[in-house]
């Protein structure tokens, strides 16, 4: 049985060979277009597979990347910043069984074989007319019908030597093999030295062999000391020396010591595993026939509703006891002013007490006065500066009396103006107490839509599939909902933006691939602006186009001065109008331009600080700012309209308000922000005045790839389901 190397294709893992198939070897041209050529040897893919940005790559090609660029591998193209995890590729089962099934030839010299591209697989390890390049290294070039024997020769090499009995076994081995060949060596040249001393008779047997086959054995035995000798070569780099074997012994003594004792603790954990397990089933015969998960997953669901309304009670009583003190401070200030206003009161009656008593003075005087001026007048007509001065006193008593009416008047003012004081403040409190009820019912409601997305998982449904049908999409991204209730989806691999019903039912497909006016190549958002009109990132024609909604073309914007982009939001300035931010990927910033085409700004740069990006991806216009997705540094960034920065939420993680490569993000209009976490498979709510942690729905089972996102007047959630090729509801 010949001897393979590791791998299902062995002669693809040598670095002189190719990893991918020679697209000349394919009698249909089409596959060498891109589509079907690896992103990096060029070559016709061999099972193919493709990263989160959805460039594709033969499989060996991708792993040399990962494995050499370890943990931080980045796609190979120029401007594309993806990072290539194991987790997050996607086997592209059906273009590889496409290629399988393609007519081929062999490009081996004058070989004229040919058939499908899967029998040519088999047909290039016994093709007669080519060379193999050695796979384990050691620079030698075979001929195929040899390339078991050298095969055979380094699979001992290959061995997992484990132990110093194992590599001393090996060792002498390949040192039989060596003096094998070199006996014959030996025995070829003392062949060779007997022809000139050896008689007729001896010299016709050995003239009896054939000629060729002495040659043919001649050139098998070179042939083979040079494989040796590399063989040899390599055995060298890995033979220990004894010191190295002793301590590799030393070594392989403790770890067998380790072994026994793990071999003891799983002994135990595997005792203890089935005694838990045997309660289980106990426990499980104890339970009714009632269905278990449908138990734990009501169980689940009460849960979340008692934590919801206990939330809920909590904000309640915290209103309550707020409202509760608002009364006892109105209440203190109103008895406080019923003290006050009641003193004054008894302030006013004495005051008006006292002036009577004044009054009754004045007029006994008055009264006391005029019978002495009579009595004067009478007794003495000729004291008359008596007579002057009793006429002065009596106007100063009329002033007096003047002064007096005067300070009632004023205390009556302020008895009137305390009196309105009153009545405000008793209004003030029954306001206060009759808007408790609608505080109350605010707080409700807020509940009751945070209770909304807390269950949203529970309901969800999806429409499309792979392919570029009627409602068939490849890799859907960014997604807008007009006020009419259309879906626009930018279908990127199919080039094309897709329009449908709320509920995915087919209207119409708006483009082409292309360079020209209505076509596209790689469209990644879609967003529709005041005018009802739709702008689409036509990412790799470097480009914004402005359309109408039924696809006819208005204008195109950004020739030469908008890079490769992800993300696109309409949005109204006071001095400009209609203008639209575009997330560039490329140059790490966003720009902003008019509808009518001229650039007004560009704001950010690479990094990790505030206002700076690594991959800004989508974006969008809420309350007079701008919500930017920083995708590698796995946070949303928070903008004015002219560029200067806000404030930033989220880190890198799994927990709630973390991120793991966050895509799109979108605002509900209960003022809810929502963002895809690509990562963790799921979409984050967040309040759009404090970005506080709402709710988190969606899971790996529904979810896989998600990218655009947009939200319908009604509360559906649209999310674009990347790996699965659909549209998934909420």
């Amino acid at each position: 049985m010949a001897v393979k190397p590791p791998g299902s294709m062995p002669w693809r893992k040598s670095r002189f060979q190719r990893k991918g198939y020679p697209p000349e070897i394919f009698q249909d041209a089409k596959f060498r277009e891109k589509k079907y050529l690896c992103s990096h040897c060029h070559q016709v893919l061999d099972q193919p597979r493709s990263g989160p940005c959805g460039h594709r790559y033969c499989r060996l090609c991708l792993e040399d990347r990962i494995d050499r660029m370890r943990p931080t591998a980045e796609c190979y193209w120029k401007d594309c910043q993806a990072v290539l995890k194991p987790a997050e590729l996607v086997d592209e089962k059906d273009l590889a069984i496409e290629l399988e099934k393609q007519t081929v030839k062999c490009d081996s010299g004058p070989c004229e074989w040919s058939g499908s591209l899967r029998d040519y697989v088999k047909h290039e390890e016994e093709c007669q007319y080519g060379y193999s390049c050695c796979p384990f290294g050691c620079d030698v070039k075979t001929p195929r019908p040899r390339i078991s024997r050298h095969y055979k020769q380094h699979a001992l090499l290959h061995q997992d030597l484990q132990t110093p009995e194992q590599q001393t076994g090996v060792i002498d081995q390949l040192k039989t093999e060596v003096e094998k060949v070199q006996h014959d060596v030996d025995a070829m040249q003392h062949a060779e030295q007997l022809k000139s001393v050896a008689p007729k008779g001896e010299l016709d047997a050995i003239r009896q062999h054939s000629t060729q086959s002495v040659l043919e054995l001649k050139h098998e035995m070179s042939a083979a000391m040079e494989e040796n000798n590399a063989v040899l070569t390599q055995n060298l780099k890995k033979t220990a020396t004894r010191d190295e074997v002793a301590a590799v012994r030393k070594e392989a003594t403790r770890v067998s010591k380790s072994v026994l004792e793990a071999k003891h603790g799983a002994a135990a954990a595997m005792e203890r595993s089935n005694k838990a397990l045997a309660q289980v089933e106990a426990l499980k015969r104890d339970i009714p026939s009632t269905d278990i998960t449908t138990v734990l997953a009501k169980l689940t669901e009460i849960s979340s509703s008692v934590a919801a309304l206990t939330a809920s009670q909590q904000a309640i009583t915290a209103q309550q006891d707020k409202t509760q003190q608002q009364l006892g401070v109105l209440s203190q200030r109103l008895e406080k002013g019923e003290q006050d206003t009641t003193a004054a009161c008894e302030r006013i009656v004495e005051m008006q007490n006292q002036t009577n008593t004044t009054i009754r003075q004045l007029q006994e005087q008055s009264a006391t006065s005029t019978t002495s001026i009579g009595q004067l007048l009478e007794q003495s007509a000729t004291s008359t500066t008596n007579i002057g001065q009793l006429l002065e006193h009596q106007q100063d008593t009329s002033d007096k009396l003047s002064r007096v009416s005067a300070a009632v008047t004023t205390i009556q003012q302020a008895q009137s103006g305390m009196r309105s004081d009153l009545e405000g403040k008793i209004g003030e409190v029954k306001s206060a107490v009759t808007a408790v009820p609608a505080t109350v019912e605010g707080i409700v409601r807020k509940v009751a839509k945070q209770n909304h997305y807390m269950s949203i998982h529970n309901n969800h449904t999806s429409f499309g599939s792979k392919g570029n049908g009627r409602v068939q999409f490849e890799y859907p991204r960014g997604i807008t909902i007009s006020k009419d209730g259309k879906v626009f989806i930018a279908d990127r691999d199919n080039h094309w933006v897709k329009v449908t019903t709320l509920d995915g039912t087919y209207i119409r497909d708006i483009g082409k691939q292309g360079s020209g006016n209505t076509e596209f190549n790689t469209p990644t958002d879609v967003a529709v602006d005041d005018d009802g009109d739709l702008v689409v990132v036509d990412r790799d024609n470097k480009r914004l186009q402005v359309l109408h909604q039924d696809g006819s073309y208005v204008k195109t914007i950004g020739h030469g001065t908008v890079g490769r982009s992800y993300g696109v939001a309409a949005l109204s300035l006071p001095q400009h109008g209609i203008c639209y931010a575009v997330t560039e990927n490329s140059d790490y910033c966003v720009k902003v331009f008019e509808k009518g085409g001229r650039q007004l700004n560009k704001f950010g740069t690479k990094g990790s600080g505030p206002g700076q990006f690594k991959s800004p991806r989508g974006i969008i216009s809420s309350n007079g700012r701008l919500l930017v997705v920083d995708y590698r540094n796995h946070r949303i960034q928070v903008f004015t309209t002219d560029g200067n920065f806000i404030t930033m939420f989220g880190s890198e993680g799994e927990s709630d308000g973390q991120f793991k490569s966050p895509q799109h993000i979108t605002e509900d209009r209960h003022g809810h922000v929502l963002v895809t976490d690509s990562n963790n498979e799921r979409v984050q709510v967040f309040t759009s005045d404090t970005f506080s942690h709402v709710a988190t729905f969606g899971s790996r089972s529904c979810l896989s790839g998600s990218r655009g996102i947009a939200v319908s007047p009604s509360g559906t959630v649209y999310v674009s389901n990347w790996n699965k090729h659909c549209i998934t509801m909420f």
